[in-house]
């Protein structure tokens, strides 16, 4: 029987509607809480990056406007330096009017004076006294008085007022910091400043921190080109006293209080390092404990010195940046939320339907203000075709043209043609979510003269997202660009010295270390193989040990050769005859589609090398050059030449720094491959780096090593695709080759006898040396230090020789061989290292080691040292 609906069931719809206008305004109270705090985390995200956008250009600012008056020091200095130059004696009243031309009060507040200090010997102290007098200073005397090797005497310093007048005759070389900075700039030839010092003209009453700028003298005509002639020729110092709170008063006529700075002659914020606390000497208020929000750190060498300027924000910053604005945004959007909130309620309480509300968010144009005309910054206005509608003074000045001119033309064509394009592209890339970008840019200056301009564009957008005018701001930034260029190479230069020194020290100790490992494997081996019949199942395995361990050995060696402390074997050497010995070695590994070519300069200058060396080398670069090649095939050319290098040439030298002018012999392998990118290029000498899918990475920083290890350098260039040249170039020698030693034979059947002590501080080196001596006929006493070794050889005066282990810590070898030796001057002793021979036999002058045997060694290496001691 079917159902009869009941008359209080609703329609499911009815219901399903009733429970969404139900929930209805939760749902909009909640969204509109979540929308707000996200986009008030987006505009307080926005504001922070401004902020800290601000206060790092103001750092830039504030530490730019310091450098600019001390620059401004530095040029009056040399000017002074130059009026001295010009004439052969300059005259206090010469000197007086010079100082009055400057106009010192008036364009440069601040700056205390300009003085000149004379260098006084001793010899001539009583006839310079005189002199001084007869000018009209009856009383004059040079103090502090006291007999010293050198004096400098203030005799003019204007302006001649009456603190100025406190420090007339007074012998700065007298005082350490004063004396370490003139003597720098002696020795620089270049302006120096002192650490912070206090004044002599300061007194009770008016006492503040200062520094003082020295900039050297010398007399005409005196040769200057070694520090040694310079501090002969060098007759006085043109100086400046700076007194720093009136120095900085004049730099910043309104100090800043929206940013406090500290001014450090320091490599670190030290005490005893601060020159200046923007905060303390202004007597700012500041809350107790006070810390900023943002902070940075400038550092630089400048003027003979490191200076570390140190910034942070102060509460007045935090107020120009309108932080409050952000709490103001989310109290709005709190407020808006709470309102649709109300209205939602109010809607379902009045069952008014659906609520279809829509809010169109516009983005309003941001009204910019015209910057004042004489600002030295450079601004401009143009459309989005490149139309100038506005060039202030600032920018057509440096440009050579009127403003009218200017207007209407395009600002891209005031660019080089190779930056129009790129200057193009990066414009098109501005959107309203990025609608600013700085770029460097070379543009067209006075004359055709090539000027760098640093520009930020900011465009302007209408209410579609369409741009509708760039306005550009923009500095002259040629200077700092060279600058910037040569500091990065005399950086990049001095990084890449240490990371070859640091590598090298890191893979020379490795392989000292590998080595005493090897010395126990290979030690055991040679023993197992002898107490074993060669029909053993088990010889292969040792011999399979054995040739793993020797090709380990030889690793080790690579990495020697890596550190430069590789075994070298010198001769005199003719590279040419040696590349055509091997010339039919390397012919045969080409693939059909690639061809070796010679082209030998003749007749070549001999070097001084190790041939075994010098033929890793050529092996190495071959072998790369053949990788490069690739299936595609091409061309590997070995040429010789012998050029003569300067300082100049040396530069872009890999280890070029450790080099001296020269003449050199070149072997140069060239290759038509692949090429490098930058990136490989910088870590391809790098120990174990390599492209390869196969390959241990040792082949080029070996080179490199054998390279260093022969007073040479290396030079590469590739690009991709363009292939690559490795220029290998080591000095040229006169001296005769000297003779390489010949080995004896060695005696199958000789065997030993008698005590011998074994010294190492590794017990596993201890314990296979001692095995390896017994197989001799030894007996054997160990001691694991230099100590030990001392005190167990006074017990033992039977000994017939010492194996001495080189390196230990605590008493190394080298102490305790000469302790040894002070016990018995007769004492055999037998040098034990990872290191080369050359390396070790080094540090003991004369024919004292009786013997010297590199780890790891084999039984038979041993057995001929030991029958030869």
């Amino acid at each position: 029987m079917p159902m009869t609906p009941h008359p209080a069931d609703s329609p499911p719809s009815e219901t399903l509607w009733a429970k969404t206008v139900h929930v209805l305004p939760y749902l909009v109270m909640a969204l509109s809480f979540l929308m707000t705090f996200f986009f008030w985390r987006q505009y307080d995200h926005s504001l922070n990056v401004r902020s800290q956008v601000v206060f790092k250009d103001r750092a830039d600012e504030i530490m730019a406007m310091f450098f600019t008056r001390m620059t401004d020091d530095e040029q009056i200095l040399r000017g002074a330096a130059g009026l001295f130059n010009a004439s052969e004696n300059v005259t206090r009243d010469e000197w007086r009017r010079y100082a009055l031309s400057l106009s010192l009060d008036k364009n440069f507040p601040g700056f205390q004076g300009l003085g000149f200090t004379e260098v006084v010997h001793p010899k001539d102290l009583e006839r310079h006294t005189e002199r001084i007098r007869r000018e009209g200073f009856p009383n004059y005397r040079l103090w502090p008085e006291g007999k010293r090797q050198e004096y400098t005497s203030i005799i003019y310093l204007e302006p001649f007022d009456w603190r100025n007048q406190r420090a007339f005759g007074y012998d700065m070389f007298s005082d350490p910091i004063r004396r370490e900075a003139m003597s720098k700039a002696r020795d620089l030839g270049e302006a120096v400043t002192t650490g912070p010092v206090t004044l002599v003209q300061e007194t009770k009453a008016d006492k503040q921190t200062g520094v003082l700028m020295y900039i050297p003298v010398y007399e005409q005509g005196l040769p200057l080109e070694t520090v040694a002639q310079r501090r002969i020729a060098v007759k006085g110092y043109a100086y400046s006293p700076i007194r720093i709170k009136n120095f900085l008063s004049g730099t910043f006529p309104k100090m800043p209080n929206d940013i406090g700075f500290r001014i450090y002659i320091d490599r670190e914020p030290t005490p005893a390092g601060l020159l200046y606390d923007s905060v303390a000497d202004s007597h700012l208020e500041l809350p107790e404990n006070y810390k900023g929000d943002l902070h940075t750190t400038r550092s630089f060498e400048r003027f003979g010195q490191n200076w570390l300027l140190t910034f942070e924000s102060l509460p007045q910053f935090a107020q120009e940046q309108r932080k409050s604005q952000s709490r103001n945004y989310l109290i709005a959007g709190v407020t808006v939320s709470i309102l649709l909130s109300v209205i939602a309620f109010m809607l379902r309480s009045a069952h008014a339907g659906a609520i279809a509300a829509a809010q169109a968010l516009k983005e309003s144009r941001e009204l910019y203000r015209k910057i004042s005309e004489n600002s030295p910054a450079y601004i401009t206005t143009f459309n989005p075709d490149g139309t100038l509608t506005y060039v202030n003074p600032a920018l057509a000045h440096d440009l050579g043209k009127p403003q009218e001119e200017l207007v209407g033309k395009s600002f891209f064509e005031l660019l080089l043609p190779e930056y129009q394009g790129q200057v193009r592209k990066g414009l098109s890339t501005l959107s309203p979510q990025k609608p600013t970008q700085t770029m460097e840019q070379a543009l067209k200056g006075p004359g055709d003269a090539v000027v760098w301009h640093e520009w930020t564009h900011r465009a302007v957008f209408d209410e579609h997202g369409g741009i509708t005018e760039f306005q550009a701001v923009g500095q002259n930034i040629t200077e700092r660009k060279k600058a910037a260029e040569e500091r990065a190479r005399l950086e990049q230069q001095m990084l890449h010295a240490q990371k070859m020194e640091s590598l090298g020290v890191l893979a020379g100790g490795v392989a000292h270390d590998f080595n005493n490992i090897l010395m126990a494997i290979i030690g055991n081996v040679d023993l197992s193989l002898m107490k074993i019949e060669e029909a053993s199942p088990i010889t292969a395995n040792l011999r399979n040990i054995e040739k793993a361990a020797m090709r380990a050995a030889d690793l080790a060696k690579q990495m020697l050769a890596y550190s430069g402390k590789g075994r070298f074997v010198i001769e005199k050497l003719d590279l040419n005859r040696l590349i055509e010995k091997l010339h039919p070695i390397l012919e045969p590994s080409l693939p059909d589609n690639a061809v070796l070519t010679l082209k030998l300069h003749k007749p070549l200058p001999v070097v001084e090398a190790d041939a075994n060396q010098m033929r890793q080398i050529l092996m190495n670069l071959f072998m790369n050059s053949l990788e490069a090649l690739g299936e595609s095939g091409g061309e590997i050319t070995i040429r010789t030449d012998d050029r003569e290098l300067d300082r100049e040439s040396l530069k872009d030298l890999l280890l070029g720094e450790d080099m001296a002018e020269g003449r050199y012999v070149v072997l140069e392998v060239a290759d038509t491959g692949c090429g490098m990118e930058k990136e490989v290029l910088d870590k391809v000498f790098d120990p174990f780096f390599t492209t390869k899918f196969t390959g241990r990475g040792l082949g080029l920083a070996a080179a490199l090593g054998i390279a260093r290890g022969h007073k040479g350098g290396i030079r590469i260039t590739s690009e991709p695709g363009q292939g690559s040249v490795f220029q290998v170039l080591l000095p040229t020698s006169e001296p005769p080759a000297q003779e390489a030693s010949v080995p004896e034979r060695i005696e199958n059947g000789w065997s030993g006898a008698g005590k011998i002590l074994l010294v190492d501080d590794e017990e596993v080196v201890r314990t296979i040396g001692s095995e390896l001596l017994k197989e001799l006929g030894f007996t054997t006493v160990l001691a694991e230090s230099g100590a030990e070794a001392i005190e167990t050889f006074k017990a033992n005066r039977d000994l017939r020789a010492v194996i001495l282990d080189l390196t230990m810590p605590g008493m190394d070898g080298e102490e305790c061989f000469r302790e040894l030796r002070r016990i018995d001057l007769e004492v055999k002793v037998i040098v034990s290292s990872g290191f080369s021979e050359q390396d070790v036999v080094q540090k003991f002058p004369g024919k004292e080691l009786a013997g010297f045997i590199q780890k790891p060694y084999t039984l038979k290496a041993l057995k001929e040292v030991m029958r030869k001691v």
